[in-house]
């Protein structure tokens, strides 16, 4: 009320300050009241001085009596709430005691179960549970299947049923009573069917585990292992919507094992709703503005949530979801420094009164500690609640004051009213023109400048006037060149933001590119460490020995090397290697190393070292130059080949053996080759011997082609003691000379010639001889039937490899060609029927087709002969 008329006073003295006729006015109006004033000002201040003292007296009394009776009314309604809690405590301490007994002997109360539950287990949350029908809630959350030892606790545990249900009757408070065990088992009575439907759809222990509840923590998560009853903090109830206060007592069994915890769910409103109410008529005083509950810590058990601000303190309670979930509110807290100092000055004190301010109201607070929970009760009250008595005594006494001060003055005031009214019209006449004046001023600071002022009288006014529409004139003028400008600027913005905009676009890639290349950077550089571990693991692995040498020391050997020289890493470092080479090969090593330096290339080269122990062996170096943090280092590999050259040695006796050996028996081959074919040449000689003697046309012509086959024989073994390798000859130029000679001992003239086509294939004497014999039947046989009178004709040879791996051999003429019934392979003729075809299939396992097109032409195909040895 002080503050609005405070703000009432500050608009009045703003209008008077900016309104020059009430300035005027209110000039005037001040000395006529100041010639009246002093009359009345001496009667007015003793009826207020008496007025005053006599309202002080009373305000004094009122309080100490307030004080008196709300710690009275704060007393008996802690009394009140104590009786509550104990008959709830009580019962709960029974249900503990009675459920270790349940525990203490499982076996023979889940031998007789009171009540016989089905379990399912739920899809939803996962737990098993009963029916909703039953009277309790009975789960089970602590595995996937229902062990035997589960099943009888819960067989044992319906012994509970009718305790959990009478301890609701006792407590009419108690929404529900509850058991949790360690295992994992649950059972809720209540007779609240929202309640009961929670219980059945609590979330699943991903979300949320009963075990980690206030309820059951109370005990697990506190060192005092005395078993009596506890009171849980305030926590959000997994079943209801509010919050919930919970009296819990442990379960033992007779060992003296924590078996879990059961108590008696009391929601907070049932118990103190009168406390959280907002309204005064559950309080026997109206006086009450409203009640709070502290808990022995100055935590808040209860306030309305109406009035948390005007303790300084904030909660929501929206974002508690489980019963782990605790509003942890203390008036310590508080924003304010009054609240702070009361809340640590009532800790101690078993009954409190004080008083604190909040926006210029008083209130007054009265505490009361309960005995045995030590909790403490608080009542708030407005200090002006208290002393309406007061005010209305002041009223009254200010009544009687205005009334003999009305009578007194009335007749001066209606004086001065009379005078203020005649001021206040030649006020206003005066001050009119200035008030347009001032209304197209406002209107012009207010952006219009069109507006002019028509005020057209000759005095100081109307000259203000002129000047004043002057000036709006000019300032129009300045506003219209400044749009255009602004105009132009807007255009040269948004022109320069456009630029700005591709250079950012610009700089973005840049930045895109920079940030591309330091990750490859980074990763290059994580990629050369890694191969620079793997580099020194490999040097160590390595089963020859790896230096790094600088000024002509070792700086690096690895382990290899240490081994070979028969000495530690240690040792060697710091040594000079020329140091280990022995006396007639030291200059060598010194002259690679000086041609290394100079940028040659020298091949691994062998030497004889000597070991510090005085032992030597041979070693195979191998060095490359390379730069090193700006130094030159030589970087190479010391190999030890002492077994090496020892089987060098070896090997050097045994080859020189072997190739004796071996000449022998070329020489040897050579000779056999050589001797074979002059037999073979003497056989056809002894053959044209014999056939001289003969008169027989066809024996002669028998013996003669008998005579080309031993030829063909013996043109194989003299290629083969020709050839370097003696066990293959060339097969195309084999073959060819075995025609030519047949034409030229067959042919009389040139009439038959030879085309010869084949590529360089070597063949081994086992293939090359029954090829030898089939061209030559070939051969034969065309020769004396394809070309008949003398008849021009011609001879084509071919030899191809295929892709395969097989060998093609064509051989034909363009002759008159084999008679249409002809069979080579049912032929009776020595030549064409047995040799040809028993060649072809038995020993070159091939196969033969003729074609008879344009003369005979013989196509032989044979898979190409693997390499054999031959001694």
């Amino acid at each position: 009320m002080h503050i609005v008329k405070l703000g009432g006073t500050a608009v009045m003295i703003d209008k008077i300050k900016s309104h020059l006729g009430l300035k005027l006015f209110m000039v005037l109006a001040a000395v006529i009241a100041l010639s009246v004033a002093p009359l009345t000002y001496i009667a007015i201040t003793a009826i207020n001085n008496y007025g005053q003292q006599a309202a002080e007296l009373n305000e004094v009394q009122i309080r100490s009596q307030a004080s008196s009776y709300l710690r009275e009314i704060v007393r008996e309604h802690a009394d009140k709430y104590q009786a509550v809690f104990g008959r709830i405590a009580a019962s709960v301490g029974i249900l503990g005691s009675q459920i270790s007994g349940v525990y203490s002997n499982l076996a023979s109360h889940s031998f007789s179960p009171i009540e016989e539950y089905q379990y399912h287990l739920s899809e939803r949350n996962g737990f098993w549970m009963n029916s909703v029908h039953d009277p309790i809630v009975s789960l089970y959350w602590g595995g996937a299947e229902l062990s035997p030892e589960i099943k009888n606790e819960l067989s044992a545990l319906s012994h509970m049923t009718p305790v959990f249900r009478q301890v609701l009757v006792e407590n009419p408070e108690a929404l529900a009573s509850h058991l949790i065990s360690v295992s994992g088992v649950g059972q809720y009575c209540t007779e609240n069917m929202k309640a009961k439907d929670r219980a059945f759809n609590l979330p699943p222990l991903t979300e949320f585990d009963l075990r980690d509840g206030e309820p059951m923590t109370v005990f697990t998560a506190s060192d005092d292992d005395s078993p009596g009853v506890r009171w849980t903090k305030i926590y959000k109830d997994d079943v209801i919507d509010g919050l919930m206060l919970t009296a819990s007592a442990p379960i033992y069994n007779n060992k003296g094992i924590f078996c879990g915890a059961t108590g008696i769910d009391v929601p907070l409103d049932n118990v103190i709703g009168d406390i959280l109410s907002l309204g005064k008529s559950r309080w026997d005083d109206d006086m009450v503005l409203f009640s709070f509950l502290l808990d022995g810590g100055g935590r808040v058990i209860a306030i309305p949530e109406h009035y948390y601000p005007l303790f300084g303190i904030s909660a929501d309670i929206s974002q508690l979801t489980h019963s782990a979930d605790r509003p942890d509110v203390y008036l310590a807290d508080s924003s304010k420094r009054e609240v702070r100092d009361f809340a640590k000055n009532l800790r101690n004190s078993e009954s409190y009164f004080t008083e604190f301010h909040e926006q210029a109201v008083a209130y007054l607070v009265a505490t009361h500690r309960m005995e045995k929970s030590g909790w403490i009760l608080g009542v708030v009250v407005r200090e002006n609640d208290i002393l309406s008595f007061v005010r209305e005594s002041a009223a009254s006494l200010k009544s009687t004051v205005k009334s003999i001060q009305r009578r007194s003055v009335f007749i001066g005031l209606l004086t001065v009213c009379i005078a203020i009214g005649i001021v206040f019209a030649s006020v206003k006449l005066l001050v009119l023109p200035l008030k347009t004046l001032a209304s197209a001023t406002r209107r012009v600071a207010g952006g219009d400048l069109t507006v002019r002022c028509p005020v057209s009288t000759k005095d100081e006014i109307g000259l203000l006037a002129d000047s004043f529409n002057s000036m709006v004139s000019r300032l129009q003028d300045a506003q219209e060149k400044q749009n255009l400008y602004a105009e132009a600027l807007e255009h040269q913005v948004e022109k320069r933001n456009i630029e700005l905009g591709d250079k950012k676009n610009e700089l973005e890639k840049t930045i895109l590119q920079l940030d591309k290349e330091v990750e490859r950077r980074q990763i290059v550089s994580e990629a050369l460490k890694s191969s620079q571990q793997q580099y020194i693991d490999t040097l160590e692995a390595s089963m020859a020995g790896v230096y790094i040498i600088e000024n002509q020391t070792f700086t690096y050997v690895n382990s290899a090397l240490a081994d070979i020289f028969h000495t530690t890493r240690e040792e060697l470092i710091g040594e000079n290697p020329d140091n280990f080479a022995s006396d007639e090969d030291k200059p060598m090593l010194m002259e690679y190393t000086r041609l290394r330096l100079q940028g040659h290339k020298v091949k691994p080269y062998s030497i004889k070292w000597v070991r510090k122990d005085g032992t030597t062996f041979h070693g195979e170096v191998w060095g490359k130059i390379g730069v090193w943090q700006k130094k030159q280092i030589m970087v190479g590999t010391l190999t030890d080949i002492s077994s090496v050259k020892l089987k060098e040695e070896l090997l050097k006796i045994q080859d020189r053996r072997l190739q004796k050996s071996l000449n022998e028996k070329e020489v040897l081959l050579k000779e056999i080759y050589h001797r074979t074919k002059n037999n073979m040449l003497v056989i056809i000689s002894l053959l044209d011997l014999q056939v001289q003697d003969i008169e027989n046309e066809e024996v002669q012509r028998i013996f003669v082609e008998m005579q080309n086959r031993i030829r063909a024989m013996a043109l194989v073994h003299e290629k083969l003691y020709q050839s370097q390798n003696l066990s293959e000859i060339e097969l195309g130029s084999y073959l060819q000379e075995i025609i030519e000679s047949l034409l030229a001992t067959l042919v009389a003239d040139d009439g038959v010639r030879f085309f010869s086509d084949f590529e360089p294939i070597l063949m081994n004497i086992d293939y090359a001889i029954p090829l030898g014999l089939v061209v030559n039947e070939i051969v034969t046989n065309s020769v004396k039937h394809a070309f008949p009178g003398k008849r021009a004709g011609r001879i084509n040879l071919s030899i191809k490899k295929t892709s395969t791996g097989n060998i093609v051999l064509t051989l034909g003429d363009d002759g008159v060609g084999l008679p249409g019934d002809f069979d080579v392979a049912n032929s009776n003729s020595f030549g064409m029927g047995i040799v040809i075809v028993s060649l072809v299939k038995l020993q070159l396992k091939g196969t033969l087709t003729i074609d008879r097109v344009n003369g005979t032409t013989y196509r032989i195909i044979f898979p190409e002969p693997q390499n054999t040895k031959r001694i």
